[in-house]
């Protein structure tokens, strides 16, 4: 560890810097609608460059300057993560960093059944698994492969019985294809543990097709959720928590909902994203990294370079989404290069 620790830093906007996303390989084996559609499979194929991902190595460096610099929980996504072999050895040596509380997974679940056991027991704290739809046929639709639903659900019964902290389902609602899985995947999870979060379709990247006219927005949502069972709003459990969290009166459970359209909360964020290649995001809607795969072996000038991006940082897309014309969008990453 650095002497002395480097103080906190804050971006143009006061936000304090938090929470890293690791994307750790950006290919997938899914072809999910809404990320990377099967017909736009070569521009993954063009965009990856496997022999010049971030070893494990050369990660873990980079989490320790963003130990240094405040950063306590991290976030493992992709493409999809499980595609990179023994990531237990990479979870086991971030959480040997002083000052990572946690270390989280976000995945499709199609591959984590074999590997699950060496996860937790190399100190994964908390899980979150996409699924998009129970009907099998939808999610076939959604997804573009012949993954089985019930086999996905095993995984996620095998989560809850393990050591994890935490197990989430992420959903996102696309309007026309899947606001009819709300219900039913609410009342498959109630009275676990499980968190269900309902995702607005988002326009991430450039090749998923989005058009406002596809947002089901969370308010429409809720709406219908209310209309089934009594609920409560509950409070944020951290500062730049991006769910608005609610409980069923019944004590059934918990659910969230997450408004990157219908309601931004660039106002605290407080994440930073690493690319396969060793890029610094500073937003899920940016149109360019920094790299910093250069200084990986120079902790010092690393821990700098890290602390300068995220002081001149003054994202807040989501909230200046509706002012932003044909004229003036830029090309923005893609979702699979940087995750969710």
């Amino acid at each position: 560890m650095l002497n002395p620790p480097a103080p906190e830093v804050i971006d143009q906007l006061n936000r304090p810097i938090k929470d890293l996303r690791i994307s750790l390989t950006d290919r997938c084996q899914f072809r999910c609608n809404y990320c990377l559609p099967a017909e736009h499979v070569d521009v993954m194929r063009q965009q990856s460059q496997p022999e010049k991902h971030l070893s494990f190595a050369e990660i873990t460096q980079v989490v320790q300057a963003f130990a240094e610099l405040g950063v306590n929980k991290i976030r493992l996504t992709g493409g999809e993560p499980l595609l990179r072999k023994n990531l237990s050895t990479l979870i086991g040596n971030i959480k040997k960093i002083t000052g990572i509380d946690e270390v989280a997974l976000t995945t499709n679940a199609g591959l984590l059944d074999p590997v699950l056991d060496d996860l937790v027991n190399a100190g994964l704290d908390r899980i979150t698994i996409s699924l998009d739809a129970l009907d099998q046929d939808l999610f076939t639709q959604i997804t573009g492969t012949n993954v089985k639903v019930d086999n996905i659900l095993r995984s996620v019964d095998r989560c809850l019985s393990s050591r994890l902290k935490q197990v989430k389902i992420n959903c996102v609602i696309q309007k026309g294809v899947n606001e009819d899985q709300i219900i039913p995947m609410l009342a498959h999870f109630r009275g676990t543990s499980v968190v269900v979060r309902f995702i607005e379709f988002m326009d991430v990247g450039n090749i998923n097709g989005w058009q406002p006219k596809q947002v089901f927005e969370s308010q429409q949502a809720l709406k219908l959720i209310a209309d089934r069972w009594p609920i409560s709003p509950k409070p944020p459990s951290n500062v730049g928590e991006v769910a608005n969290r609610f409980e069923f009166d019944d004590g059934m459970g918990e659910f969230g909902l997450i408004s990157s359209i219908s309601e931004p909360f660039c106002q605290d964020c407080n994440r930073a994203r690493l690319s396969t290649q060793g890029e610094i995001y500073t937003c899920l809607f940016a149109t360019q990294g920094h790299h910093i795969k250069a200084l990986i072996n120079k902790p010092i000038e690393l821990l700098e370079a890290i602390s300068q991006i995220w002081k001149q940082r003054k994202d807040q897309y989501s909230s200046q989404r509706k002012n932003t014309t044909a004229k003036n969008k830029l090309p923005k990453v893609e979702m699979f290069v940087i995750g969710g």
